[in-house]
This record gives structure tokens, sequence and C-alpha cells, in this order.
């Protein structure tokens, strides 16, 4: 039985700078090594939103132009984990959960909490098993859009594909 690609489904991402998604890489290595096999399903980003279509340039930098952010760095508390839906039935996005010092003012239907993408879990997956991630803190971060779908995979599993559009770099200092 063939199973076609489900459709793309279209996310707001907050993309931190590439020395950060290393640190989240090398947990995510971490985690699959523990046995959490969703560890590569997902990239090392925060879906802020679902947006019914991908958002054009000027809609980002408007974004960009709408967050209040208290601090100039973007931190990290703890872990938490968030549904997933766009993954399939009980699906759900793990990571490190951001300190949520700022905003989006526009109207999104925001992801609560924010994660920055570890693992994708399955509602069987005992997350108290999960080996804590890394506390973040950082300044470089993207606006971007997101696209993500399923796809057949190999002896009939399923896989995901993504793809990340223009990153819209924050400025260092929203205030």
């Amino acid at each position: 039985m063939e199973t076609k690609k489900s459709p793309a489904r279209i996310f707001l991402v907050l993309v931190p700078h590439r020395d950060i998604r290393l640190v989240l890489r090398r947990y995510s290595e971490t985690l699959f090594e523990k046995g959490f096999s969703g560890a590569y399903l997902f990239p090392w980003v925060a879906p802020l939103a679902e947006v019914p279509e991908p958002l054009t340039n000027e809609e980002l930098k408007q974004l960009i132009g709408e967050i209040n952010r208290e601090r100039e760095k973007i931190n990290t508390q703890g872990a938490d984990v968030v549904p997933f839906p766009a993954a399939g039935e009980g699906m759900r996005l793990f990571g490190p959960k951001l300190a949520c010092l700022w905003r989006l003012v526009h109207e999104v239907n925001p992801f609560s909490p924010t994660v920055l993408g570890s693992c994708l879990l399955s509602e069987n997956e005992d997350i108290s098993a999960i080996p804590p991630p890394p506390q973040l803190s950082f300044r470089a971060a993207a606006l971007a859009t997101m696209s993500w779908q399923k796809i057949p995979a190999e002896n009939n599993s399923i896989g995901y594909e993504w793809k990340i559009g223009k990153l819209h770099w924050l400025p260092k200092s929203l205030n």
C-alpha cells in the first residue's frame, strides 16, 4: 500500500543562532543514545505558532517590530512538552522551555509552552526518563517560516520533512 505525503503545515519559528543549535544537537545525540528515537525528527527551533500560509518577508519584519522583549537575552528554564499534532495523533514536542519574557502582539495561534525542539515523543513515552536539557541563554535569534509534513518512510513507518525559510534576525536589543 502506497502512502502519500500529508499536506504541509506552516509554522512561525524562532531560530536560535547556530552555536545554540549545536548545543541542542549534542543534547539530541544524548537523547538518541538513551533510546529516544525521535531525537532527530524535528529541527532545533521553537515553534511559536501555526499559521495558515508562509509569511512574507514584510510580515516577518513586522512581527519582529512587534516583539516586546523585557530582557536582551532569551533564556531557558528546564524542559517541557507541547502537543504537536502535525506529527500525528498523540505526538508531542519536547525540549528546553523558553522563559517567555517577550511576546508577539500579532494575532497568531501561539504554542504554549514554547520549547526548543529536541525530540518528538509519542504519548506513550515517559518524559521523566529524559535527561534534563542544558540551560541556555542567547541573544542571537531569528524568526522564519517553516513548512512541515509527514512523509512515508521505509517499512511502513512515518518520516518528517521540513524546510525553514529565510531567517529574519532579531535586533540585539528590543527595548
